[in-house]
């Protein structure tokens, strides 16, 4: 046995696979069982590119009660193994840096993981980050997207990639993928007749842009609070400032796949915004709305009540993205992240700044690019 196990340790040296995959074989017919043998294994699977046979064995003989050398050896075996990864990466991190300019800041979020998979994720996860399995738990969401990392676009798409082919739901974006995104204020909507064919007429302050209901993939809807202080009377009956929720903006966006930009063809998408602060209801279209007061005019809330029907009546096709809330809430604790975004394309006259607007720009950019989040 001793002159076998040299004969393949001679052959594993000199990159010899087939060889010693048959000097093994002979070995493993007499001793299938010789934990000795299963570490030679695992070596030569990792060898000849199977790194996930050789860590199951690893793992499965650090299990095992075995002397103190075997474990050495086993854990020599998986470390070696997931150094090859980090290598592995730290070079596509590169790749990515030289061809595409990957040093702009970026996220990584995860999507969420059924109850059934988040052990398997649980693992994967830490096996990717290099961190242990009660770490790993809580980056993984059970509901909603969950961002877990901030960073430069190479090593957020690096470690997307790597999740990926682990089979975990992650996505990544930058920074400057955002600001790349048109985006449209509009001011009120036309419905067109052209050569017979229904068309909707968004009007901005200097565009005219045109689109069928069929272009647009996805309607994204949100809610911004205002916030501003107001003056109460304080535990000792003393008058104080404090911040409060003055308002909440109902806001919403279309993504479209293709329009007409002032009679040109724009076929790269683009996303159409406005807000029922913003909105002009009496110019353009019409809409017949159902007032709870009769002998008054319509209120706003009534009004945009009735326009978000007439969208979904007339873009059925659209899927719906609503959970800004809950993405909010969450990307709201990377205010660094959020605050680079330099551009929130929300016009809205506030009393003091308010990081929910980049949050909705961060939810419809992140919706805009990765449409498997607006279901």
């Amino acid at each position: 046995m001793q002159d076998l196990v040299a004969a393949f340790e001679s052959q594993f040296a000199h990159q010899q696979f087939p060889a010693a995959s048959a000097t093994l074989q002979q070995l493993l017919s007499d001793s299938p069982d010789d934990p000795q043998l299963q570490i030679l294994q695992g070596r030569l699977y990792n060898a000849m590119g199977n790194p996930n046979e050789a860590e199951e064995i690893f793992r499965r003989l650090l299990k095992a009660q075995l002397p103190a050398k075997l474990i050495t050896q086993a854990r020599q075996g998986l470390l070696a193994i997931e150094m090859a990864e980090v290598q592995a990466r730290q070079e596509r991190m590169d790749e990515i840096t030289k061809l595409a300019g990957g040093s702009c800041f970026a996220y990584l979020a995860l999507l969420p993981v059924s109850p059934e998979k988040k052990d398997w994720a649980i693992a994967k996860l830490a096996r990717v980050f290099r961190t242990d399995p009660y770490t790993a738990r809580f980056k993984i969401p059970n509901r909603y997207p969950k961002i877990i990392r901030i960073g430069t676009l190479a090593e957020m798409q690096a470690y997307g990639e790597d999740l990926q082919n682990c089979g975990i739901a992650a996505i990544w974006l930058s920074i400057d993928a955002i600001a790349q995104i048109p985006i449209y204020q509009v001011t009120y909507f036309n419905e067109l007749q052209v050569k017979g064919n229904y068309q909707i007429q968004a009007i901005t302050d200097t565009n005219e842009i045109t689109f069928t209901p069929q272009d647009v993939i996805t309607k994204v809807e949100g809610i911004l609070p205002t916030f501003g202080d107001v003056v109460v009377f304080d535990a000792k009956h003393k008058l104080a400032r404090k911040e409060q929720i003055l308002d909440r903006i109902q806001i919403c966006d279309l993504h479209l796949r293709s329009f007409r930009l002032n009679g040109e063809v724009c076929d790269h998408g683009g996303i159409l915004r406005f807000h029922d602060n913003q909105y002009r209801f009496d110019f353009g279209l019409q809409l017949s709305v159902e007032r709870s007061l009769k002998h008054i005019a319509p209120t706003v809330k009534e009004r945009w009540l009735e326009l978000g029907k007439w969208l979904d009546r007339t873009m059925p096709t659209a899927k719906n993205a609503s959970d800004f809330q809950n993405f909010a809430e969450m990307s709201i604790v990377y205010p660094e992240f959020l605050q680079a975004i330099a551009e929130t394309h929300v016009i809205l006259e506030r009393t003091k700044p308010s990081l929910w607007d980049n949050c909705f720009q961060l939810y419809s950019s992140t919706v805009f690019h990765h449409s498997h989040l607006a279901t």
